[in-house]
């Protein structure tokens, strides 16, 4: 912890001698361990990750050993201390102070094998000005570290380091040039003879200065702790500690005479304190040089409205105080008078403005006010707001804090550090109220949510929560054990309240007409395909209720919009031809309004397969299909990166928002499929909403006039008239850092004209028929700094890429049966293309040179293979360099020519192969290769373990043409902070090919061989990185506590995900919800 902050020089005047120094760094060396803490859950002022602090030992009978309060922190955490000869031992938290900078962790000193330790005695007395002292410990990661300073003074104010984090307060801090950075949180601070005098707990960034916490708390706190213990009659078990700590829920500051008597101070009253020995010092009480002044209440607390800024405390209990020691024994006293029944109060003396004010307040006991146990939620930890954030930002304490808002509270909007002030209409006033409501929403349920944040703590806001229990099961209750140091877990919260209903995945909405033939609904759900087909007519009411007005009153309003007759003209003939034409328009419009619809994407943070670069998208969306039973949106990739998400449509035809499905990805081409239930809507819209009109044939050429059309996040049309500068773009984007889908063997659509970089649509021709999805694409550029930033831009992908795989998808859920998704067969090679006259100085022959030049006059161009899919039939038959010629004896010259023959919807009679004719080495040759097999989900199993996501290598990493020997099924996608994988240096990009010696090939395997490492068990990983192809071992502690095993598995019936809980004997089971 750091801050900046004016260093005062004081010259040391208490030195050792260096042999003093050596016997006593000899003792102490060997008592202060290493600290390697993980933050598994956010919690109060610390968020998840994982550190190394340092600790030393106090009392090495019971393995004691003493480290600041943000490295034990308020939260569940895991940790070892390595020890100097480097045995390794488990540590668990035992106490940590509610206000000041100190805890303990305790370890078995019979496990430690092979050396003996000692302990670092306490002397809170010995801490003087110009006291000569060493901070041992592990600075910036260092094993040992011994740096030197001297002690300037004794009374500095505690130090701040900012609203959101942890801050000391009523208490002094030491204050020392000793230059300690990162990792030295919880050294001790000793003299010459081996005493502990101080703590070392923050430093500042510019200087070489350091502040160290007194120990005369920590003495106390430290000899109840070992009192506890030796009443405890059961050897080996720990006792919870029991130390009383009072509060007034009050920030004290201490100012010297000068500043409190411009506070009005009465010279009587600042007399009798100067003569009173109040302050301690070194020899014994000393004359004080100021007093302590009321710097901020608490509101709600018992001093609110009692107590006000500026007061100045002159007695407590009739005894003068003006030093924080003598505050907190009284505060303390008082807090243990009313554990054993007494009243737990205090008489307190103020002078406020030169008037003295006697009251008698409750004594707050501290433990009541720092949370004790937190809700995990979707990902997320809410609690009861902490005494330390309630003063922090001047807010009552108790209420619902959010620690981190996680996937729920994340989607809609709730930050960090938020207050939760009502859920579903109801008032959220304390965590098991919150709890209460939130239990009675079932899984899918959308209920309003109101919240508040500190920097506009006057303005409440609204969103609306999405309840899930799909992605990460139900809410999990998490309550702090203070005897044996962790944390339990129930999801029985409020403890008797009826269960919420299971995730279910809803059937397709049954029809209740006559049954309709399959061509029949095709027929009514979207047109043919050819050119002289029309849309299904929509009558004139229809038009001007989807248009929102009347459909007449548009055509004028445009009309007017137009250009003024030229002179010498009909007037009355040139406003009638201009309203023809905007009625046309309006009507045009308003058909296409009825097909549109903005596509809101979300990805669990569990759910980040494929390497998809961010966790939330949006887009414009085509209705493509409208049946009875499901409907379907056409949308880009860009959008819809990944199966496992949830989709939110929006209608453009009627202000309706329904939940989609994912039911296509295409491997190679920018755009998916997305279902929806037609029940779910409102009976207006469903008589509004209507599948657009593709038009594949003819393929757009250049100079031909389209019309994009899209809608605006607030759900308005916009639309132009463009041009097509150029309709056979091919599209080459190149491999991204994370490997993540790109579109390959594509040919795009480019305008003269459109809205933008990232404004999507559809492309129509003058009847509105859609001859073209306008896709958002992305890809990584290099920018100004060393890292690639992220590009997006748009382009039109043709119609007759997506239209076959509608028509399949269409017809199969139509059917009552369950509706896979469709397979692609596709070439396993990437291809670019290269232009005839480049392709003549590599050697292609003339012939063919002509022969392509006559078959593709417009392209001129030939197809070159630029890398294979690794480990795939056409890695072991083609190469780099090799001119594709022809496919099944038909000469190609562009995507599409290969598209109709490799990427055809699969007929399910296996993995067909291909003839090919390459042109490779001076040579012309035939080649069979066999079309690679491509799910039409994607990646559709993701194993969690020990908070690493691994998967299958999805085809993006595959597209780059490696995969390590032998092992190769076990891909490492993501890990989470404050979990086994991210305190072990086990992150993404690794392939995972051996558990303790056993391959792991696939996740099947992976799981038979972790299946029988129980809990603290170290595991031995052979991985190999992505980028270097480099093997390691790593070994891994499994902490199956906070981070079981468990999956997310695909249904492709229902292309549904389900979430699997993993049992001791790796066999999945459903979890409860």
């Amino acid at each position: 912890m750091s801050l900046e902050e004016t260093e005062p020089l004081v010259e040391p005047t208490t030195r050792g001698s260096p042999e003093d120094w050596k016997r006593s760094l000899e003792k102490v060396v060997p008592c202060c361990v290493v600290l390697k803490v993980t933050q598994t859950r956010a919690f109060d002022t610390e968020a998840a990750g994982s550190a190394y602090a340092t600790g030393f030992i106090v009392d090495k009978q019971r393995g004691l050993i003493l480290t600041n309060r943000h490295v034990v922190t308020p939260g569940p955490i895991v940790a070892e201390a390595i020890f100097l000869n480097r045995e390794e031992l488990p540590v668990v938290p035992l106490y940590y102070d509610p206000i000041h900078d100190f805890g303990f962790l305790r370890f078995d000193p019979s496990r430690l094998q092979f050396m003996e330790v000692s302990e670092v005695p306490l002397a809170p007395e010995g801490a003087t000005v110009g006291l000569d002292i060493r901070v041992v410990g592990n600075d910036s990661g260092e094993k040992v570290s011994i740096l030197a300073g001297t002690l300037a003074r004794l009374d500095r104010d505690a130090p701040v380091y900012g609203r959101k984090g942890y801050n000391d307060f009523n208490t002094f801090y030491l204050q020392a040039a000793s230059g300690t950075k990162g990792g030295s949180s919880g050294s001790p601070v000793i003299d010459c003879q081996g005493r502990a005098v101080g703590l070392n707990a923050g430093g500042k960034n510019k200087a070489a200065s350091a502040y160290y916490l007194p120990l005369e708390r920590v003495v106390r706190a430290l000899k109840l702790i070992q009192a506890s213990k030796d009443a405890c009659d059961k050897p080996g078990v720990w006792p919870a500690p029991v130390i009383p700590r009072g509060d007034l829920q009050t920030t004290f500051v201490f100012k010297g005479f000068d500043e409190v008597r411009r506070l009005g101070l009465q010279q009587e009253t600042e007399r009798r304190v100067r003569n009173s020995k109040t302050a301690p010092g070194p020899e014994g009480a000393q004359h004080s040089t100021g007093m302590l002044v009321v710097d901020s209440v608490v509101p709600g607390c018992a001093c609110d409205g009692v107590i006000e800024a500026g007061d100045v405390l002159v007695e407590l209990n009739g005894q003068v105080v003006t030093h924080f020691l003598a505050l907190e024994e009284l505060l303390d006293d008082a807090a243990q008078d009313r554990m054993g029944g007494g009243s737990g109060k205090v008489q307190l003396l103020l002078e406020r403005g030169g008037k003295p004010i006697r009251a008698e307040v409750d004594v707050t006991d501290l433990h009541t006010v720092t949370p004790n146990c937190f809700l995990e939620l979707a990902g997320g930890a809410v609690h009861a707001l902490s005494y330390q954030q309630a003063r922090n930002n001047r807010a009552v304490v108790g209420q619902v804090y959010v620690a981190e808002p996680g996937y729920m509270l994340g989607r809609a909007n709730v930050p960090k550090c938020a207050i939760i002030t009502g859920l579903n209409g109801k008032p959220t006033p304390d965590l098991i109220t919150f709890a209460t409501v939130l239990r009675t929403l079932p899984h899918g349920a959308r209920a309003p949510l109101e919240y508040l944040t500190f920097g506009e703590r006057h303005r409440r806001k609204n969103a609306i929560l999405h309840v899930d229990r799909q992605w990460y099961g139900p809410p999990v209750y998490w309550t702090r054990d203070y005897a044996l140091g962790t944390w339990h877990p129930t999801t029985d919260y409020p403890p008797g309240a009826p269960p919420p209903p299971e995730p279910s995945i809803k059937p397709l909405a049954a029809s209740t007409a006559e049954p309709i033939s399959t061509e029949a609904r095709l027929a009514n759900g979207h047109a043919t395909g050819t050119a002289d087909a029309s849309p299904a007519p929509m009558d004139t009411e229809q038009v001007a209720a989807a248009n929102g007005g009347g459909g007449a009153a548009a055509a004028s309003t445009s009309g007017r919009e137009g250009s003024t007759p030229a002179a010498g003209t009909d007037s009355g003939a040139g406003d009638m031809q201009v309203c023809t034409a905007a009625s046309h328009s309006t009507l045009q419009t308003a058909l296409l309004r009825c097909c549109l619809v903005l596509v809101d994407v979300d990805i669990p943070l569990v759910a980040l397969s494929d390497g998809v670069h961010s966790r939330s998208f949006a887009g414009n969306g085509l209705v493509v299909y409208a049946g009875e039973r499901v409907g379907l949106v056409l949308v880009d990739r860009n959008t819809v990166a990944v199966g496992p998400c949830d989709v939110n449509l929006s209608f453009g035809a009627h202000p309706a928002e329904i939940s989609g499905r994912v039911r296509f990805l295409h491997p190679l081409h920018n755009f998916a499929l997305v279902s929806y239930d037609p029940a779910a809507l409102p009976p207006e819209a469903r008589a509004k909403v209507r599948a657009a009109e593709l038009l594949p044939y003819p393929p757009l050429k250049r100079g031909e006039a389209m019309r994009l059309v899209g809608l605006t996040k607030h759900l308005r049309v916009m639309q132009r008239t463009s041009t097509v500068t150029n309709a056979t773009a091919a599209l080459t984007i190149p491999s991204a850092e994370v490997p993540r889908f790109r579109a390959v063997h594509e040919e795009v659509i480019k305008l003269d004209q459109d809205f933008g970089a990232t404004f999507s649509g559809c492309l129509t021709d003058n009847r509105g028929r859609v001859r073209g999805l306008w896709c958002s694409y992305s890809e990584q550029v290099r920018g100004s700094c060393v890292e690639k930033e992220e590009r997006e831009w748009c382009a039109g992908l043709h119609a007759a890429v997506f239209y076959p795989w509608v028509e399949q998808l269409a017809r199969q859920l139509d059917q009552d049966a369950p509706a896979p998704p469709p397979t692609a067969c596709v070439l396993d090679a990437e291809l670019e293309a290269v232009l005839l006259s480049k392709a003549a100085q590599f050697g292609l022959p003339g012939e063919w040179v002509s022969r392509l030049d006559q078959l593709d006059p417009e392209r001129r161009q030939v197809l070159r293979v630029r890398s294979c899919v690794a480990q795939s039939h056409a890695s072991k038959v083609l190469r780099s360099g090799d001119m594709l010629l022809a496919m099944s004896g038909r000469p190609v010259t562009c995507f599409q020519d290969g598209a109709a023959a490799a990427a055809a919807p699969a007929d399910g009679s296996g993995r067909p192969t291909m003839h090919l004719t390459i042109y490779r080495s001076g040579a012309v040759q035939d080649v069979e290769v066999v079309l690679g097999q491509e799910d039409g989900m994607g990646t559709g199993r993701l194993v969690h373990w020990c908070g690493a996501q691994l998967q299958a290598p999805h085809r993006g990493v595959r597209e780059l043409g490696f995969l390590p020997e032998g092992a190769a099924g076990v891909y490492i996608s993501r890990w989470h902070h404050g979990s086994p994988a991210h305190r072990y240096g086990l992150y993404a990009l690794h392939w995972i090919q051996q558990v303790n010696g056993v391959d792991t090939p696939d996740l099947d395997s992976f799981l038979a061989a972790v299946a029988n490492i129980g809990d603290g068990q170290f595991v031995r990983l052979k991985v190999c990185h992505l980028e270097t192809t480099q093997p390691k071992v790593l070994t891994l502690k499994l902490d199956l506590h906070y981070w079981p095993t468990w999956e997310l598995r695909l249904d492709p019936g229902t292309c549904s995900w389900r979430r699997l809980q993993h049992g001791k004997l790796g066999t999945a089971k459903q979890a409860a919800a």
